[in-house]
């Protein structure tokens, strides 16, 4: 030490230590022989007055050694004290009112979205996405910004807070102390430490929780609304006694359900009847089974009715004889017994139409035995005994001959005892609705306790069972068909029971529909109730948000204790100015020698070596001083060697290198991993987004939610998806941010080492307290060109964190497969192949009415009730087909949905199925329609008949006030009209009839006792050529039919004059002419190439693409009823095969030629249409597939069509109505026939296998006709797109391009920094200026630099561009070699 510095302290007299010791206090003789107290730091008005703080008491002896005397500069006017901007009261306050604002933000946003169950809509606007993905990021990384830059300014403030505290601060805790790690949390225990630990608690909070937490707080979600509202409802009053009213359209609704399963009515379920209700006020009573298109569920406590039918079955006894006996006897016995003990004892006599036919009887106890008489002729009768039960139903089966054995071997008969109550009550109900069906459910348990029998006064049950028993059915259904099966297994079905059930309710719950319709919506009451609503909203995330709203007030509480623990009062720093430039901190120390002296002892060298050198040095801080103080209690060896040996000293400071090894700016391999993180990241982020692109992020590891709940309450879900790739983001800002912070520390040097700089550029300058743009803008000015780019990349780390945290969304989506499948089915090109018997005699059943009546047998799978049960009930179209289209189906059973992922919560994903698209053949019919121009010309269609003429008509019993009528058709002086002439020619040429065939109509008027009504027929019809008939309708295929709609007042009944069998002297005559429109139409069958998508689990088609231009499907039409030989030699007439035939006929034709006679399906085969008078009229108990009911008798293609006009009668005269609903109707049951009872083996009417033949065997072409071709087709293979509803994970597009760009701008920046670190490292052989003492080394022994900052501010130097620095190696004032900062002369 230089010795003429130096000189030791007296010591005070025995007194005056003792006094001290006395009073626990310490005194320093100071040169001006004045005491100073360290325990109080005394500032004297002059600045020759020294400022001295006492040390710790622990660490001080008695006596202490000042190393240098105060100076004896004069003292400036006093300024302010100096703070960082974030530590100042206003900065600080909006710091701490920004985080509670956002505390509040989140509580609001939390209790608003659980109030109202979400935020708002998810319409996926782009205000939405913002909204919800980059606001709450943005919001906390500006949070986690403001963070960052507090913990800074209390880590580069704390060495002079300590310095400036009372007891000052050892080299170690404050010259050479450096700020740990972010991680490092120090200890809030003793004075002066809780700001250092609450802003780094700030920092760890804002940065780990409040931001990854931030970009999960509000996700979209399926969320369910549960509204108040009032509903409408029938009133029950206005409708009592509900009186059976049943119609044709009861029937067939009733039959509809049965056969078909179809729902005529949502208010119908298996076991209920609900009274309708419905919200707000519809025009009509919502009655169809959709009743709304919205998705939602109504609520309400309603009305239900329901019929409750239990049967057990009867024991068959034989009294005599047994059925095993060889001999029939004339009184044959037997009895049906129940378990409850009703008894039916049948003596049959010898009924032998009871036991060569099979039937049912099926009615009330009381009547049952009336039914079975009635069924049969011959003796015959029924007595029963202790019946509780009120209904019965008995069935057998025929005996039929079995060669020698018993003549009754195989007749077989069984009984049901059945008890049935009707009932109602009042329950909760809900009714969903959307998605394409309503669903109506009722609160059982609680219907079942409040239910009571049903009373009189509300509906008239007697009169409900005397219609329901009422022979009526067999007019629209063979009974056997009523339980799904034929007549003979009724007696052995063990489900017999179940059917009877719904039967009965099925009927109950018609008869209430039909009585529903006939009132008005005036007559409703207003019930109580509510409407559930689910819609996708923008939600927040409970758990999250609790998360969020403890941290940041935790975060803000903190934030509060920093500005009182950081006011000037509490926390001086002693500072009046920045002292983060090099000028600043030579300003420090400039002013005192002894200061200066404690670092020129200190070797250039890492932050050990400055620990050693100044272990037993201790420093304080006032008035913008440093103050060092040398204490002999601490190791201080190597002080005392080297003031006792100075050589040595000078000898050490005077090398150029140090032996420690120094520690590197930027460490080379922690570069390299960061460049290979931001690879990664940028690499997974592009495969991801390009997967995502082509077919979704639905892997479990990317959607899979956590869910977090406290008891029973469900806290929402957490995506840890969303939460790691935060996570990713705030890593690289951390890691981007210590090489920021790094190069904003040393760039000044940098500067100053590369060539001699300008003050503002060197030693004036520093941007410790600059951040990301304003750093960049700051070194734009000065040139730094790395600073700037590292410093954008701070910025944009942020921004980064931002987009990371919205760069995914989950949602629910399609992952798409492709897989190849043979294909099974073509369009068909061979036609159908049935077997015929030519006709002995002209009124022999023609062969190919047994063809047509055959596609009619399964009426369970029919397609005539499929198609107008979708025309008028809105039931669904058949599998593979929509909008008219049928697509040749494939074999899908590879598809079957499977797990291919784990969300971790439930989601509406489990009720969607897996969706197919392929590209298929699909074919349609539809009609090309003309108007008859000759409508009115009565001549060809209408008859007018003088009903006074007695040669014509009964003029005794017809009505004396009708004098005139109208009958349909032409007379022609022979049998009573019925033909509809088409030609040119009024009374020959090409023909059609009224009815299907050319059989009279006689049903049905609108008549009531006053008055006659409207009436309404319509029937589709074949134009005929002369002496054609049904079903041969032509040779020449598409032929053109006929759709009729006849309107007008029509009175039945009208007898003609003469002896005519049975009822075929009725005729049905119009008081009027009546209105009529007809259309000729053509059959067109056109094909296509078309793409498809359906439902893989039952064929539903949920969107097409036709690709092509339809073009005409000829195959339909080309072999119509070919007849070929079944033998080569005819026999006898009368002999069973004579002649049997083979017939083919193309599906088109069989199509045509039954739709068009399936009105009158019973005259197909089963009897020829015979022009006599007895066989004249049509069959008015035949009404399997018509409607007859009063003032209206149709088909149900007409019925159909009048149901698409809502019933509108008057509608249908309009031309292009009529042939718009024909078109739609008969593209309808087209789309019905082709995909009736289809098999992917033997194919269907419109489909065949690949390489189907018709048999060599088939016979000779009869009449000689050239033999169709067989195609020669191979299956060939097609591809399926299988589509499974999963949940995806979505990357949004400008998240992830913002991601990418950034990522890029951090690879090559990162790139630019490993390079340009090498010779930083070589510039600054120091290694980093960390702390005070390593910028203190540096300017220790620059004599001109101390000089000039003793006498000049900071501000001055930094506007002087005449002064220049540079940092290197120079001589110092005794002539040794120094590195360090001086001023420069260049």
């Amino acid at each position: 030490m230089d010795q003429q510095l130096c000189r030791p302290y007296q010591t005070t007299s025995d007194v005056e230590h003792e006094r001290a010791l006395g009073a626990n206090r310490v005194l320093i003789n100071l040169p001006d022989s004045r005491l100073v107290s360290l325990d109080t730091p005394t500032l004297a008005s002059d600045r020759s007055d020294s400022e001295v703080a006492r040390l710790d008491e622990e660490q001080v002896e008695e006596h202490l050694t000042p190393i240098l005397s105060p100076s004896t500069t004069p003292s400036p006017s006093k300024k302010p004290p100096w703070l960082p901007y974030t530590l100042r009261r206003i900065p600080l306050c909006l710091i701490f009112v920004f985080s509670l604002l956002l505390v509040l933000a989140v509580l609001v946003v939390h209790i608003v979205s659980s109030k109202n169950s979400g935020l708002v809509e998810d319409d996926g606007s782009s205000a939405i996405v913002v909204g919800s993905k980059f606001v709450p990021t943005l919001l906390a990384v500006a949070l986690g910004l403001l963070a960052t830059i507090l913990l800074n300014d209390i880590k580069r403030t704390e060495p002079f807070a300590r310095m400036a505290s009372p007891s000052g601060a050892s080299a170690k805790t404050s010259v050479t102390w450096t700020a740990g790690s972010w991680w490092t949390i120090p200890s809030p225990l003793g004075k002066g430490k809780l700001p250092l630990f609450c802003s780094t608690l700030i920092f760890i909070l804002a940065s780990l929780a409040i931001s990854p937490l931030s970009s999960t707080l509000l996700v979209t979600q399926v969320v369910v609304f549960d509204r108040k509202t009032s509903f409408h409802q029938l009133d029950l009053s206005s409708l009592a006694p509900i009186q059976p009213a049943p119609l044709a359209t009861t029937y067939f609704r009733t039959i509809s359900n049965i056969l078909q399963n179809v729902s005529t009515t949502a208010w119908i379920s298996n076991n209920y009847v609900v009274l309708p209700f419905w919200p707000g006020s519809p025009s009509s009573i919502p009655l169809s089974p959709i009743l709304s298109d919205e998705v939602q569920t109504w609520s309400a406590y309603t009305t239900v009715f329901s019929v409750d039918l239990e049967c057990r079955p009867m024991e068959t006894r034989w009294d005599s004889p047994s059925p095993s006996s060889q001999t029939v006897s004339t009184n044959i016995s037997i009895t049906l017994a129940s378990e409850s003990g009703c008894t039916i004892g049948l003596g049959l006599g010898n009924s032998s139409d009871f036991f060569t036919n099979g039937g049912a009887a099926w009615s009330g106890v009381h009547n049952i035995a009336n039914r079975l008489n009635a069924s049969f002729q011959g003796e015959f009768s029924v007595k029963l005994q202790g019946c509780s039960e009120n209904e019965m139903l008995v069935s057998w089966t025929g005996a039929t001959p079995t060669g020698n054995g018993p003549p009754l071997a195989n007749f077989s008969i069984s009984g049901q005892a059945c008890q049935y109550t009707y009932y109602v009550g009042n329950s909760s109900t809900t009714v969903a609705t959307g998605r394409g069906q309503s669903t109506v459910a009722v609160n059982e348990t609680e219907y079942h306790l409040a239910r009571k029998p049903l009373a009189a006064m509300i509906a008239n049950t007697v009169a409900i069972d005397n219609v329901f028993f009422d022979l009526n059915w067999t007019v629209h259904l063979d009974a056997s068909k009523l339980f799904n099966t034929a007549s003979a297994q009724v007696v052995t079905d063990t489900s017999i029971a179940k059917n009877l059930q719904r039967i009965r309710k099925q009927f109950f719950a018609e008869l209430l529909h039909s009585a529903f319709e006939l009132k008005e919506t005036t007559n409703a009451v207003s019930i109580p109730g509510s409407v559930i609503t689910s819609s996708r909203r923008v939600v927040a995330v409970s758990a999250v948000a609790i998360a969020l709203e403890i941290v940041l007030l935790i975060q803000a509480i903190l934030i509060a204790v920093v500005f009182y623990t950081t006011r000037p009062s509490s926390r001086p720093l002693g500072l009046t100015e920045d002292p983060s430039s090099v000028v600043g901190v030579a300003g420090l120390i400039s002013d005192n020698p002894s200061t200066v002296q404690a670092f020129v002892k200190c070797p250039n060298g890492t932050a050990g070596n400055l620990d050693r050198s100044l272990a037993t040095t201790h420093f304080t801080l006032a008035g913008d001083r440093i103050e060092a103080f040398e204490t002999s209690s601490f190791d201080g060896s190597g002080s005392q060697n080297e003031a006792q040996n100075p050589a040595s000293s000078k000898s050490s400071a005077s090398k150029p290198t140090n032996t420690s090894k120094k520690p590197a700016l930027f460490r080379p391999w922690l570069l390299a991993l960061l460049f290979i993180l931001l690879s990664l990241t940028l690499a997974a982020i592009a495969n991801l987004y390009q997967l995502s692109q082509i077919r979704g992020l639905y892997e479990t590891v990317f959607v899979y939610n956590i869910g977090v709940s406290i008891g029973n309450r469900n806290l929402g879900a957490v995506n840890p998806a969303s939460l790691f790739t935060t996570l990713i983001a705030v890593i690289i800002g951390f890691w981007w941010g210590t090489y920021d912070t790094t190069l904003r520390e040393i760039q000044p040097y940098l500067a100053l080492a590369k060539s001699p700089a300008p003050a503002q550029k060197g030693i004036a300058v520093s941007y410790k307290s600059s951040y990301f743009l304003w750093a960049a803008y700051r070194a734009v000015k000065r040139r730094h060109w790395v600073l700037l780019l590292v410093s954008i990349g701070a910025f944009l780390a942020q921004i980064f964190t931002i987009a990371m945290s919205s760069l995914w969304s989950r949602a629910p989506g399609d992952l798409t497969t492709v897989m190849p499948i043979p294909k099974v089915l073509e369009l068909r090109s061979v036609p159908m192949l049935g077997v015929g018997q030519l006709p002995q005699s002209p009124h022999s059943p023609d062969a190919r009415g047994a063809f047509v009546q055959s596609i009619f047998t399964n009426l369970s799978t029919s397609w005539m009730y499929g198609a107008t049960t979708q025309l008028t009930l809105q039931g669904p179209d058949p599998s593979w087909s929509i909008d008219g289209w049928s697509f040749v189906p494939s074999a899908l059973n590879g598809t079957a949905s499977q797990d291919v992922q784990d969300t971790g919560n439930s989601t509406e994903l489990a009720a969607l199925s897996v969706n197919v698209t392929m590209e298929t053949p699909a074919i349609r019919a539809r009609l090309e329609c003309s108007p008859y121009n000759f409508r009115d010309y009565q001549i060809r269609w209408l008859t007018k008949w003088d009903l006074t003429n007695q040669t014509k008509w009964n003029t005794t019993v017809n009505p004396k006030n009708l004098t005139v009528g109208f009958e349909l058709g032409v007379d022609e002086g022979g049998p009573p009209p019925s033909v509809f002439y088409l030609g040119q020619d009024p009374l020959g040429g090409e023909s059609t009839s009224f009815f299907v065939n050319y059989r009279r109509l006689q049903c049905c008027e609108n008549k009531t006792a006053d008055s006659v009504g409207l009436a309404s027929i319509g029937y589709w019809s074949p134009n005929l050529a002369p002496h054609a008939s049904y079903p041969y309708i032509s040779d020449t295929w598409p032929t053109n039919f006929t759709v009729k709609w006849i309107r007008g007042r029509a009175v039945e009944g009208i007898l003609r004059a003469g002896k005519w069998p049975g009822d075929t002297a009725k005729s049905l005559l119009w008081i009027e002419p009546p209105q009529m429109t007809a259309l000729n139409c053509q059959p067109i069958i056109e094909n296509a190439n078309a793409r498809v998508t359906v439902d893989s689990r039952d064929g539903r088609v949920l969107s097409y693409k036709i690709l092509e231009t339809p073009r005409a499907f000829q195959d339909a039409w080309n072999s119509p009823w070919i007849q070929y030989k079944n033998n080569d030699t005819f026999g006898d007439i009368g002999d069973p095969n004579w002649p049997k035939v083979n017939i083919t006929v193309s599906h088109g034709v069989l199509f045509v030629t039954g739709l068009l006679g399936a009105a009158d399906v019973a005259n197909f085969g089963a009897r020829a249409v015979d022009v006599s008078p007895a066989q004249s009229i049509e069959d008015t108990q035949e009404q399997t597939f018509n409607f007859r009911q009063p003032g209206l008798s149709v088909d149900y293609m007409t019925y159909a069509m009048l149901s698409l006009v809502d019933f509108d009668h008057q509608q249908l005269l309009d031309a292009a109505v009529l042939e718009r609903t024909a078109q739609r109707t008969f593209s309808t049951m087209y789309q019905h026939f082709v995909n009736n009872e289809v098999s992917l083996t033997t194919g269907g009417y419109a489909y065949q296998p690949f390489g189907e033949k018709l048999p060599d065997n088939i016979g000779q072409i009869y009449p000689g006709r050239k033999r169709e071709t067989d195609p020669t087709n191979t299956s060939e293979e097609v591809m399926l797109q299988v589509s499974r509803p999963v949940e995806l994970l979505k990357i949004s597009k400008p998240a992830a391009w913002i991601c990418l760009v950034i990522l890029a701008y951090l690879i090559v920046s990162c790139g630019t920094l490993a390079i340009v670190s090498r010779h930083y490292n070589r510039m600054l052989i120091s290694g980093p200026i960390n702390s005070i003492a390593d910028t203190a080394v540096l300017v220790a022994r620059s004599t001109k630099l101390l000089e000039l900052a003793k006498l000049r501010s900071t501000t001055d130097i930094k506007k002087d561009n005449s002064i220049r620095a540079k940092l290197g190696w120079f001589d110092d004032a005794e002539g040794r070699k120094r590195w360090g900062v001086e001023l420069s002369d260049e």
